[in-house]
C-alpha cells in the first residue's frame, strides 16, 4: 500500500540543527536543515518512545533591519534546568543562540514583525529502556504564530493535576500530554484554557500561561517552586516594579481567589505567556459557578503592559530604558 506523506506544517521550511557528540561532550556547530525528522533521528528515539524532550518557546521581534531575540539568556538558563532534570546535556549559550539566528535569518521574508521560536533538545538514540544511548539533538524551529486575543474564559480544574511535582518547574514534552487533553476538553465546553491547582487547592498556573491578580490594591502571583518560571512572567514583574507596582509572590488558595472576585476585592485577573502575550481574564468557572471579572486594567498594570509592548516592538529605543532586560537579550541583523 502506498502511503502519501503529510507535508503541511505550521513551521517554516528551514530548521537549524545541532547534534551532540559524546566523544567531545558537546554539541556541534548548528547547520540549516529541512524541517523533517526522518533524516535527523530514528523512530526508536527516546524522545518518541519515552518523552525525553525539553523545549523553550521564545519571541523574536523585528524592526527595520534588526531583530531582537528577547531574553535569550533567560530561555537558555531555563532550558539548561529542564535538560538537567531529564539527564540530558544542554547546548552552550553560543550554540543555542546561533541556531536561532540561523532560522530567523533564513526564514525571514521581509514582511513579518514577530516570530515564535521553538528550541528543542531531545534524546535521538533509543533502546529497550530509556537513556541507554548517549545521542542527543538540538534543533530550533520558527513560525509566524501570532494570535489576536481580546480576553480569556478560564475554567478551574479540580480533579486532575497538571503534572507530577518533580516536573512542575520543568518545560518538558511529557508535561503537556495530560494538560493538552484536559484543556481540549475545556475548549470543547467553550472555555479558552484551564487554571491548575496543586493537591491542596492552591492556584498554580494556566495551561502555557502564568497568572496574576490585583486584589485589595496588591498585585499577586503564585510563587515559584510548583510552577514554570515564565519569562514573560519575570518581565512583567520587572516592569511592574519599575512602575512602582511591586508584585507579591505567594501561595493563593482557589477559595481566596473566588471569594475575592465575589466580594469585588479582585479587580483584575490576567495571564502572561511568551506565545500569547498578556491577556485579561474576563470569566472564571469554578465548580458549578461562573464569575465575571472587570475588563479595565488598573493603571499600574496597564502601564506595564504598554511598556512590555514598547520594549519589544520599539527596540532599541524602548529596550534602552531597561538595561537589565537588554543584557539578557540578543540583537541581530536580518
Amino acid at each position: 500500500m502506498e502511503v502519501t506523506p503529510v507535508t503541511k506544517t505550521l513551521w517554516m521550511p528551514h530548521a537549524a540543527v545541532s547534534h551532540y557528540a559524546a566523544a567531545q561532550s558537546d554539541y556541534g556547530r548548528p547547520a540549516l536543515s529541512a524541517n523533517a525528522a526522518s533524516d535527523q533521528t530514528q523512530l526508536s528515539a527516546d524522545a518518541i518512545q519515552f518523552g525525553f524532550c525539553a523545549y523553550e518557546g521564545m519571541r523574536v521581534y523585528i524592526v527595520d533591519n534588526q531583530y531582537l531575540i528577547f531574553r535569550s539568556r533567560d530561555h537558555h538558563e531555563r532550558m539548561a534546568q529542564s535538560c538537567a532534570a531529564l539527564a540530558m546535556p544542554c547546548p552552550s549559550y553560543d550554540t543555542f543562540v546561533e541556531a536561532i539566528r540561523l532560522v530567523v535569518e533564513s526564514n525571514y521574508d521581509g514582511n513579518v514583525r514577530r516570530l515564535y521560536i521553538r528550541p528543542i533538545v531531545f534524546a535521538a538514540g533509543g533502546g529497550i529502556m530509556p537513556q541507554q544511548d548517549q545521542s542527543y539533538t538540538y534543533a530550533a524551529l520558527c513560525t509566524t504564530f501570532d494570535p489576536d486575543i481580546d480576553s480569556l474564559k478560564v475554567v478551574v480544574e479540580t480533579e486532575n493535576p497538571r503534572t507530577v511535582p518533580a516536573f512542575s518547574a520543568v518545560k518538558t514534552a511529557t508535561n503537556y500530554t495530560n494538560s493538552a487533553l484536559i484543556t481540549r476538553r475545556a475548549q470543547n465546553l467553550g472555555y479558552d484554557t484551564v487554571l491548575w491547582l496543586d493537591g491542596d487547592g492552591y492556584i498554580r498556573e494556566c495551561t502555557t500561561m502564568n497568572i496574576f491578580l490585583h486584589m485589595n490594591g496588591e498585585i499577586l502571583t503564585p510563587k515559584l517552586g510548583g510552577i514554570l518560571a515564565g519569562v514573560t512572567r519575570r518581565t512583567m514583574i520587572d516592569l511592574l516594579a519599575a512602575g512602582g507596582g511591586n508584585v507579591l509572590e505567594k501561595d493563593i488558595h482557589v477559595t481566596e481567589l473566588v471569594d475575592g472576585i465575589e466580594s469585588g476585592h479582585v479587580s483584575c485577573l490576567f495571564t502572561t505567556s511568551t506565545a500569547l502575550g498578556i491577556n485579561n481574564v474576563a470569566l472564571l468557572k469554578y465548580r458549578d459557578d461562573e464569575y465575571k471579572l472587570g475588563t479595565e486594567w488598573p493603571t499600574v498594570i496597564a502601564t506595564a503592559r504598554e511598556n512590555y509592548r514598547a520594549l519589544t516592538e520599539e527596540f532599541p529605543s524602548g529596550l534602552a530604558k531597561y538595561q537589565g532586560i537588554a543584557e539578557r537579550s540578543q540583537i541581530g541583523v536580518t
